[in-house]
């Protein structure tokens, strides 16, 4: 490879990874002032819950058809200025119109957006693995990560100062949209897309399935911490509320440090070990420290927690392609559509479940589910010929 070709994939990647940041930065922004939402339209759990199941089932349905008919069209790059700029504005629209049918009809769109955008932000960085012969899915998913801990930082602070949620999400709504243009001019361009001259449906292979679902239960845990534990915070632990967000910016602190240094962990362990074993003994951690009720043991908690079960997302996309029979882009299509209806369950019994039981209890479940997840994955990897550390012979345990 060239070094023409070698600064180009690179620049593509940075501005993939970019991707991830804005799309994090603008949720995490939503979430942290969740709890003010909650006051000013009056809604219940369940309520809540509602937006989020129809955040999924959109995402989902979007995800199928943006693989099949908008990516051979217009390309992976354009697809995720599309996204951008339909969410870039979401939450603000929401503070500004503050009514329930606003939030229904806003989560509706941002499903729209995040079914367009995730299939083609993981395509791309497949392609770009691909490509350059290295290990960078555990880099990209720190994108995410950052998004969540800039986003819910800044948001903290806001809420801390009071300043409105409408100006907050105003101001980093503008600075998402214009953000745009870098895609435009650094994105991956199109002729390193993978075409799909078949852009019919064709029914994932049964190993797929396996992996997407354990990839679906992985995004429904972090949907639920993600989305229920700034109003856990406030409900049953009584922190105040410019600490809304702080739950989620230990645990992305723990996924960032795990995922800046996964392909060392693979490299010094095995995928095995950096996935579901690490998982486990995350599971166990968290649960335990619930048992505190300790705000402080709970922080340092999350953080180990965040550290041992981010690396289990990338090495499933990473066996998914190797394993798959079909294009990258077909293969991702199915792993992230299955993924994202962990997004529509998870959240959504919470919801249900808290008006009974409580967050705490749900919190308890969390750590409880996320071990037996683990485990199923480990009996995957342990019936199948899992792919190496450089994606070509076997990663034998240890």
């Amino acid at each position: 490879m060239n070094n023409l070709i070698s600064r180009e994939l690179n620049t593509s990647f940075i501005a993939t990874f970019s991707q991830g940041i804005f799309a994090t930065l603008t949720f995490s922004t939503f979430l942290v002032h969740a709890p003010i939402l909650f006051n000013l339209i009056e809604m219940t759990e369940s309520d809540y819950s509602y937006g989020f199941v129809l955040f999924g089932i959109f995402t989902v349905i979007t995800n199928q058809l943006t693989t099949r008919y908008l990516l051979p069209k217009i390309g992976s790059t354009n697809c995720l200025i599309v996204a951008r700029l339909m969410y870039s504005f979401i939450p603000f629209l929401i503070f500004y119109f503050s009514t329930y049918q606003t939030y229904i009809l806003l989560s509706i769109i941002w499903g729209i957006a995040i079914g367009i955008q995730a299939p083609n932000i993981f395509t791309q960085v497949a392609i770009i693995e691909q490509n350059t012969n290295r290990i960078l899915n555990p880099i990209f998913k720190s994108s995410f990560s950052i998004g969540f801990i800039i986003g819910g930082g800044i948001s903290s602070i806001c809420v801390g100062i009071n300043i409105p949620p409408i100006l907050t999400t105003f101001l980093i709504g503008c600075f998402v949209f214009s953000s745009t243009i870098t895609m435009f001019f650094f994105g991956l361009k199109k002729k390193y897309d993978i075409k799909n001259n078949k852009p019919a449906f064709i029914f994932p292979s049964f190993k797929i399935i396996i992996f997407a679902s354990i990839n679906m239960l992985i995004f429904a845990t972090m949907g639920i911490i993600i989305q229920w534990s700034p109003l856990w915070l406030v409900k049953d632990l009584y922190a105040p509320l410019y600490m809304v967000g702080s739950i989620v910016i230990f645990f992305n602190i723990g996924e960032i440090i795990s995922n800046f240094f996964g392909s060392k962990l693979i490299n010094l362990f095995n995928e095995k070990i950096v996935g579901p074993y690490f998982a486990m003994f995350g599971s166990i951690i968290l649960f335990l420290s619930l048992l505190s009720q300790n705000i402080y043991v709970i922080y340092i908690s999350i953080i180990l927690f965040g550290f041992l079960i981010s690396n289990v997302m990338p090495i499933i996309y990473r066996q998914s392609v190797r394993h798959s029979p079909h294009p990258i882009p077909v293969t991702i299509s199915h792993v992230s559509s299955i993924a994202f209806t962990g997004v529509i369950f998870g959240p959504a019994i919470v919801g249900f479940s808290a008006e009974t039981y409580g967050l705490t209890f749900n919190m308890y479940m969390l750590g409880l589910i996320m071990f037996l997840i683990s485990l199923i994955m480990l009996l995957v990897m342990n019936n199948e010929k899992m792919v190496g550390v450089e994606g070509i012979e076997p990663t034998p345990p240890k």
